[in-house]
């Protein structure tokens, strides 16, 4: 009898596998599509967006990007009193001049060279050491970024130049030095120095570490009457469920949101604090002149010491929606208000149900 059962449970685990396989076989989800200068404006902040703006960026509707782009750009702001944003045009400058002087078979802002004068600026001094040889000392009129020193009695076997930052001695404990070394011979310099160069000059409100806003954001909750200080950056989670082909022919499937109790804006009142969210779910039928929705209203008080709570944990509020899909390709959009920032964010699943 054991053999026997030994024998039967790869052929049930097969079945099983054979079954989920079909279950799902009738449809597919896709992601929303990145055009070209979706793709672009990807390329070109790089280096200074987070993995949290990517991901948004990519979930969102294509039509809503250009909002994103301004938002993107304004929370790094240095003084939105000014018509100007600063921060953006310094960060195109750079791109701009980092494109053109460090080109070396690819655009020179996409070099280490140029990712590093984007981030921090031109160096304080600039070492440049030719193969084989002594340092040199650059002439006046052939620099291009900054004065230059001379570093006597060294030789390289590669094309170096060591880049010296004075302008952050408290972060890196003095000055700065990162080397840059041409190993092929063509004009594109690596780092080869072994440390996190953080972008200081092009940071960003989002970019320090989540845990110290977390706990600032509790400090002004706490400590005062007013809004706090540091103000949330509207995210969540979503995801679908198992999409359901019902017995009359008909399909469904199960849309949740998932939301941090941190990621959203809160009103003073009295003892606690207020919230005010609005959750909403499209469905456009594609090709069809047809959609469905439903939306819910979240309007709750709580207090300072639940919220304390609650974002120390890293709760989150849950809601889900039962919504109905149809053969063809179905546009399901998630879209979160938060009534006190004032501001909503949608995401988008594309679900493709094959028509038989």
């Amino acid at each position: 009898m054991k053999k026997s059962h030994g024998l039967r449970l790869p052929l049930v685990v097969v079945v099983l596998l054979v079954y989920s396989a079909c279950a799902s076989s009738y449809y597919k989800i896709l992601k929303p599509p990145v055009d070209a200068n979706s793709q672009k404006f990807l390329d070109l902040i790089r280096y200074i967006v987070t993995s949290q703006e990517e991901r948004i960026f990519r979930e969102m509707p294509p039509e809503d990007r250009g909002e994103f782009i301004m938002d993107f750009w304004a929370r790094r702001d240095s003084d939105p009193s000014t018509p100007e944003n600063e921060f953006r045009s310094v960060y195109y400058t750079r791109l701009a001049v980092a494109d053109k002087a460090f080109r070396a078979g690819i655009p020179g802002w996409m070099t280490d060279k140029g990712r590093i004068y984007i981030l921090l600026g031109p160096p304080t001094d600039v070492i440049r050491k030719t193969m084989g040889d002594k340092s040199t000392e650059i002439s006046r009129n052939q620099r291009e970024l900054s004065t230059n020193i001379l570093e006597e009695g060294t030789f390289t076997e590669r094309p170096t130049d060591i880049w010296i930052y004075n302008q952050y001695p408290d972060y890196f404990a003095g000055p700065l030095r990162l080397t840059f070394v041409d190993y092929e011979g063509t004009g594109n310099y690596k780092l080869t120095t072994d440390v996190e160069v953080k972008p200081f000059s092009m940071m960003s409100p989002v970019q320090s570490d989540p845990d110290t806003e977390k706990y600032q954001w509790i400090g002004e909750i706490e400590g005062s009457e007013s809004l706090p200080a540091f103000l949330p950056f509207l995210d969540y989670s979503k995801s679908l469920g198992e999409i359901q082909k019902n017995k009359d022919g008909t399909y469904t499937v199960e849309c949740s949101f998932d939301i941090p109790y941190r990621a959203i804006r809160y009103r003073k009142k009295n003892d606690g604090w207020d919230y005010d969210l609005e959750f909403s779910i499209e469905v456009k039928f594609v090709g069809e002149k047809s959609f469905y929705r439903q939306n819910k209203v979240i309007r709750k008080h709580i207090s300072s010491e639940n919220l304390k709570t609650n974002i120390y944990q890293k709760y989150t509020i849950m809601e889900s929606f039962l919504v109905p899909l149809n053969k063809g390709k179905n546009e399901i959009y998630f879209s979160v208000r938060d009534n006190i920032l004032q501001k909503r964010l949608r995401k988008l699943d594309i679900v493709e149900i094959k028509k038989e």
